[in-house]
């Protein structure tokens, strides 16, 4: 710290913790003498710079597979970062609602080291089978073998759901649902930003982007990230 000076001139550059707070107060200590210190008199407030992380494509229903029967491996969940550089996803994890609430377990955990660069989408998918040979940005749900487990669309008899992105501190980054009977779900159909790759972006089924019913991986256009 700088000696000499009158309490109301000199400058000090701090290290601040990245989280958000509204209690914040700072503490100042002299570290010859531990009785020398002092806590600024009111708290104000820290706010987090938001990474620009999101869903941009997930598939709740797959087709059916050579045997019939949903191909449940083919569920997947696209995020993309498109902010201006790579953000560490260590810890994050992909619910859906049963597991959100605590019930059973995240859907998928990222394991520590894993990065997304900037301009580049990571896609989760429910079973290992359906994770393109070669793949850089990929894998699949690593909870034991159950997957994604995304519940059917209400017009498929089913409950609909609630896809979430959450950080490794517990908080909310984003979610979409398709708990309304207004929100139809169809087999081998996934639900894309609209326009693709944009935060702001309304949801849309990915083939009214105009290129495939699916698009993990790949832009809507069918094109490189």
């Amino acid at each position: 710290m700088a000696s000499g000076l009158t309490a109301s001139t000199g400058r000090y550059t701090w290290t601040v913790p990245n989280e958000s707070s509204t209690a914040v107060r700072v503490r100042v200590a002299d570290a010859a003498r531990a009785d020398v210190a002092d806590v600024s008199d009111g708290a104000f407030t820290l706010t987090r710079p938001t990474q620009q992380v999101f869903i941009n494509e997930y598939l709740a229903q797959p087709l059916n597979g050579p045997a019939g029967t949903p191909d449940y491996d083919q569920q997947f969940v696209e995020i993309y970062n498109a902010g201006p550089g790579l953000v560490d996803l260590s810890g994050w994890k992909i619910h859906d609602a049963k597991s959100y609430s605590g019930a059973e377990a995240a859907r998928h955990t990222f394991v520590s080291g894993t990065v997304l660069p900037a301009g580049k989408a990571y896609v989760v998918y429910s079973g290992s089978s359906a994770v393109p040979v070669g793949a850089q940005y990929a894998t699949y749900a690593n909870n034991n073998g159950f997957g994604l487990r995304f519940d059917r669309g209400m017009n498929q008899q089913g409950a609909g759901d609630i896809v979430y992105l959450v950080r490794a501190d517990g908080t909310v980054q984003d979610s979409h649902s398709y708990q309304s009977a207004s929100v139809d779900v169809y087999p081998g159909y996934s639900f894309n930003r609209n326009p693709d790759a944009s935060a702001m972006g309304d949801w849309d089924y990915c083939i009214n982007l105009g290129y495939d019913y699916s698009t993990p991986g790949r832009r809507a256009n069918g094109s490189a990230f």
